[in-house]
């Protein structure tokens, strides 16, 4: 049987966020063959995927954990009422009257031996309620679902919807989101978007869409029943922390065009430029916005990154490489063995935009956005300021399996050029800001606190808390009102006066700064 891997794109996006993408996506060329020896024509699903897994999956597999998952949710599948599974004692119970017992460890044949004894087992007792198919994708799920929160199993149908995901133009409502705390949240709202008209903001808890609860969805699961063709509609129900109201609304899916760059001239000649993910038309988007910043002669720039939940790793790459030297090491990946490595290099022509760059990140800045600034930071080309990144640095792969149907699997992780290990540690900033100021409704984040990575290896040279920042600024009267985000403006007090991209300068700008800030 062929195991069909697609060569289409990669993506470097978090659980944590969807831009509709959820995570760094490979889709390597290529056949490879499996063969079904363990279970002739039953579960000959199951075992290409377990092959797979095996053979490509970042990490060994751990058999026993994988299919004490596999087992506990064919059991929820068949009866969840009456059955139950102890993967510690390794039994199935019926009613607390009849037991199945068996036995997991760490070979992958003892469990493959015992978990075709609980699949068999429930084929003959709910012979004619279940079938052979909804046992194999159940066991399936579970096993996928315990490697980690990026691996998923598509069904035939969300795998064809996947393919078209990274276009950056799609039939859609408008809406990002994100999984915090096992709940679906809206992220941002995008601008004369059907999400917008209907009043839906950042933050909203989804509880529902076309009457099925959202509970145990994952983010995919989600942006696969929001999308659909343009002109057809979607109901949601989605639950409002402020108020704690639950709001039903319908909405008409259209065309959503991506707008992911967005350019603002600020004072003293210094372009601010934000990038929210990272889509097909994002280098597009930024060549535009670097052309108004030199038509308005710009002497440095702010490229924020906050909130950024990822994207295209192509992309990615193609962003830094405008503040970048050619042939310049943005990233590489590493896989489970030692010569299944990476790398991701800068194509530009000596560097395209050679002005002083301040980076801006936050808590909520992931995968293709950490690869971008971790390569500015590596390189001296761009002071970070802000909090310590989320730390998204892992690489999944698309695989198609032979009945059609997919499997996006963690395949290799993500490391800046200096070897910085992105999923252990994040980005650390070089100034950190502390929050400690309750938050202002109108600019508060909707998404919760999220700990920064531990331990960072290369820890801020310079911290901050943003209550000294606040008073700072108001002392001096440096909060513009073309401007209130106090990162901004303290972004700008390190680039006034410079227009040479020196990091070391900006550094010492930034110490004289910090202690008077402190003072």
């Amino acid at each position: 049987m062929f195991k069909r891997c697609l060569n289409i794109l990669t993506l470097v996006l978090p659980a944590f966020f969807l831009f509709f993408f959820l995570s760094g996506v490979r889709f390597p060329a290529g056949f490879s063959l499996a063969h079904a020896g363990f279970f002739d024509f039953d579960l000959e699903i199951f075992e290409e995927t377990l092959d797979l897994v095996e053979e490509k999956y970042v990490y060994p597999p751990d058999f026993k954990n994988l299919f004490s998952a596999a087992i506990e949710q064919m059991v929820k599948s068949a009866d969840p009422e009456n059955l139950s599974a102890d993967a510690a004692a390794g039994s199935v119970l019926y009613k607390n009257q009849s037991r199945l017992k068996y036995r997991l460890d760490y070979n992958r044949d003892n469990d493959t031996e015992a978990f075709k004894k609980v699949y068999y087992f429930l084929l003959d007792r709910y012979k004619g309620r279940v079938s052979k198919k909804d046992l194999e994708v159940a066991a399936i799920d579970g096993f996928v679902n315990a490697l980690d929160p990026y691996s998923q199993y598509m069904d035939k149908e969300t795998f064809d919807k996947s393919m078209k995901d990274t276009e950056g133009k799609y039939g859609g409502v408008g809406m990002v989101i994100s999984m915090r705390d096992y709940k679906l949240v809206v992220v941002k709202i995008m601008r004369n978007s059907p999400a917008e008209r209907a009043g839906i903001l950042p933050g909203d808890v989804f509880t529902k869409v076309d009457g099925r609860e959202t509970r145990g969805l994952q983010i995919q699961d989600l942006a696969d029943l929001l999308r659909g063709e343009p002109n057809t509609k979607v109901s949601v129900s989605l639950l409002r922390p402020s108020d704690n109201v639950e709001r039903a609304f319908t909405l008409t899916r259209e065309i959503i065009s991506v707008e992911t760059v967005v350019y603002k001239p600020l004072r003293n000649n210094v372009a601010y430029i934000k990038i929210s993910s990272f889509s097909k038309q994002t280098e597009d988007q930024l060549k535009e916005a670097l052309a108004k910043a030199q038509s308005g002669k710009a002497r440095s720039i702010i490229l924020d990154l906050r909130d950024n939940p990822g994207g295209l790793l192509d992309q990615s790459v193609k962003v830094a490489g405008y503040f970048l030297p050619r042939d310049h090491l943005v990233v590489y990946t590493q896989g489970r063995l030692k010569d299944d490595r990476s790398e991701f290099r800068s194509k530009s022509k000596n560097g395209r935009f050679n002005l002083p760059v301040v980076a801006l990140i936050n808590h909520y800045s992931a995968s293709a956005s950490e690869i971008v600034v971790g390569s500015l930071k590596d390189w001296d080309k761009a002071l970070v300021i802000g909090e310590n990144s989320y730390g998204k640095g892992s690489v999944q792969t698309i695989f198609r399996i032979s009945d059609g149907s997919g499997l996006r699997l963690t395949t290799s992780k993500y490391f800046t050029p200096s070897g910085i290990d992105i999923t252990k540690h994040g980005i650390a900033p070089d100034i950190a800001v502390i929050r400690d100021l309750p938050e202002d409704k109108e600019t508060a984040s909707p998404l919760p606190p999220i700990e920064p990575k531990s331990p960072i290896p290369q820890r801020s040279q310079i911290q901050l808390k943003e209550s000294e920042l606040d008073r700072y600024l108001k002392e001096k009267g440096r909060i513009g009102e073309e401007e209130k985000d106090p990162l901004v403006n303290l972004a700008l007090l390190v680039l006034e006066d410079n227009s040479v991209p020196n990091k070391k300068r900006s550094m010492e700008k930034a110490r004289e700064l910090a202690a008077n800030i402190r003072y």
